[in-house]
């Protein structure tokens, strides 16, 4: 019989979905908190903490003994579908989630969240909203457009290095999710630079110029994040497997530039540091285009 990880109390099996890890809120509580105790301040310990947040939020709101009918009546709603859905993200990549998935994970019939849910589009609606609400741009912000635009930038980073997955779902369409808390940061980054000679549309451009950069900027995340999950293997450790095959693409390609990338370069590569690269050499152009505005050119 499985046992409560904090108190070793036997736990009822789940018929269905994840087995249960704790005996009530209290052990999940105590747990939470060794578990920020203990985890290091580093950007891969962040991750984590992240998704158990994710997790906890979730398992806090199931209900922790339920029978083969699934849950009981009025348990089952909107968040706790849509948090669930982010909790599969995180784990196995938004392509793990479905309808199907999230009720298993739920034990429930895939048809009751059609009353909550009306297709996988607002799904995937709902779950960009949710974590956009999750870093909300503070009112007013740092002083200057610059500062501003930046804040913004590193905000919706921090996002995608929590949910690398959210990429997929902002950059991949020409159709932007329909969510509030997305929209707010597109909002926000045009007050800052409202009252600087720019018409609307030229204001709304360069709003989302900075989005369109990070989410593309973000890909990588995603991709590497799935691939060292499929291969248990970092980057640097897939690439160190590579040297023979690529001295020997060098050694017969006309790749004069390309044959003195290095280790250095390689770093360089790291979608954090073209992150960093990108961010002000764009922050660089909207100070050209301000100014231009201002001389009247």
């Amino acid at each position: 019989m499985p046992t409560c990880e904090m108190c070793g109390r036997t736990l009822r099996p789940a018929v269905r979905g994840r087995p249960p890890r704790y005996c009530s809120r209290a052990c999940r509580a105590r747990a939470y908190r060794m578990r920020v105790a203990d985890r290091s301040a580093d950007d891969a310990g962040a991750d984590v903490q992240a998704q158990d947040r994710v997790r906890d939020r979730v398992e806090d709101r199931r209900v922790p003994e339920r029978d083969e009918a699934g849950a009981p009546e009025g348990t089952l709603d909107r968040p706790l579908i849509v948090h669930t859905a982010i909790e599969l993200a995180d784990h196995d990549g938004v392509a793990a989630v479905s309808m199907r998935r999230i009720a298993t994970e739920l034990r429930v019939g895939v048809m009751s969240l059609y009353r909550y849910v009306a297709s996988r589009e607002e799904l995937n609606d709902l779950m960009v909203d949710t974590v956009f609400g999750e870093r909300p741009l503070p009112e007013p912000g740092p002083d200057g457009w610059r500062a501003k635009l930046e804040l913004s930038a590193r905000e919706e980073w921090a996002l995608y290095r929590d949910h690398p997955w959210v990429s997929h779902l902002v950059a991949a369409t020409t159709r932007p999710p329909i969510a509030p808390n997305l929209m707010a940061y597109t909002d926000w980054r045009m007050r800052a630079v409202a009252g600087h000679r720019l018409d609307f549309t030229t204001m709304v451009q360069v709003a989302i110029m900075i989005g369109t950069y990070l989410q593309s900027a973000a890909m990588p995340l995603a991709h590497e994040t799935q691939a060292a999950r499929a291969s248990r293997h970092t980057r640097q450790q897939w690439a160190d497997a590579r040297q023979d095959a690529l001295h020997r693409t060098m050694r017969t390609a006309r790749l004069p530039m390309v044959s003195e990338f290095g280790s250095e370069a390689f770093q360089a590569s790291e979608p954090e540091n073209i992150f960093e690269f990108g961010l002000h050499r764009m922050l660089d152009g909207v100070a050209t285009l301000l100014e231009s505005g201002k001389s009247g050119r």
